[in-house]
């Protein structure tokens, strides 16, 4: 269901931040700065999270809970997912638009992908579990009907073969021996 402020459709709109959210209603950059504080990008160890709580009262000047700070990283870990997603989402609609050959297979490939980025990253191990079987039932679905399509044609070939043999069989074209030789061989395929 859309905004009807922003138009934007409901999962596409960012949470509303209470007012008294002190760590969420910090500007991005400030966020962010906390963010590669505990998880730097360069190798190093990040602060713990005693340092981080020190670090807020001397930087912004309030203090905050351990509890409240956890909160903070779980919803901060959850706007980066989020934004991580539509980014990737948004790259995949602009290289389907590009080509207006996509099938409806390519377009389940790409969501396969996109969801499961999405599970790996997240460390979310049963959906991927669950992702990855659904991706071997339709291999095995595609196996199937390759398998089953082989066997029909071979099937065709053989009806043609035994309608073959019994027109010279009637036509008295080849010997008993020779139609013996014949049959033993269709019977092999």
């Amino acid at each position: 269901m859309a905004n009807e402020r922003t138009g934007k459709p409901g999962w596409d709109s960012a949470p509303k931040v209470r007012s008294d959210a002190k760590l969420k209603g910090l500007p991005e950059e400030d966020q962010e700065t906390l963010w590669l504080l505990m998880h730097p990008t360069d190798g190093t160890d990040g602060r713990n999270v005693e340092e981080m709580l020190v670090h807020i009262q001397e930087e912004h000047g309030f203090t905050v809970s351990v509890s409240t700070f956890y909160e903070w990283l779980s919803y901060y870990r959850q706007q980066q997912r989020m934004a991580k997603a539509a980014e990737r989402a948004l790259q995949a609609k602009l290289q389907l638009a590009a080509d207006p050959s996509i099938t409806p297979e390519d377009l389940e490939r790409v969501a396969q992908t996109i969801f499961t980025a999405e599970m790996l990253e997240a460390g979310d191990v049963k959906g991927y579990v669950a992702l990855a079987k659904v991706g071997l039932a339709r291999k095995s679905l595609e196996h199937d009907a390759r398998r089953i399509a082989l066997l029909e044609a071979k099937a065709k070939r053989l009806d043609e073969l035994e309608a073959k043999a019994r027109e010279i069989k009637s036509g008295g074209g080849l010997s008993p021996e020779t139609l013996e030789v014949i049959e033993k061989q269709l019977k092999l395929l």
